[in-house]
C-alpha cells in the first residue's frame, strides 16, 4: 500500500514540475495569433497535370 501511494506522490511531482516548465501551460498567451500556412505548389504536384501514355 505505501509502494502505491509513494508512486502516486512522485508521478504527482514529475507533473507537476512538468507543467510548471511549460510555456504552453495557462492562459496568459491565449491571444496568440495563429502560425502563417504555406500555399505553395510543389514540383511533384505540378508535373501531375501530364496526359497518361497508353501501352
Amino acid at each position: 500500500m505505501t509502494k502505491i501511494a509513494l508512486t502516486a506522490a512522485a508521478i504527482l511531482v514529475a507533473t507537476g514540475t512538468a507543467f510548471a516548465g511549460s510555456d504552453n501551460y495557462g492562459s496568459a498567451n491565449a491571444n496568440q495569433p495563429a502560425v502563417a500556412v504555406d500555399h505553395s505548389i510543389t514540383a511533384s504536384v505540378s508535373k501531375s497535370t501530364q496526359t497518361v501514355q497508353a501501352p
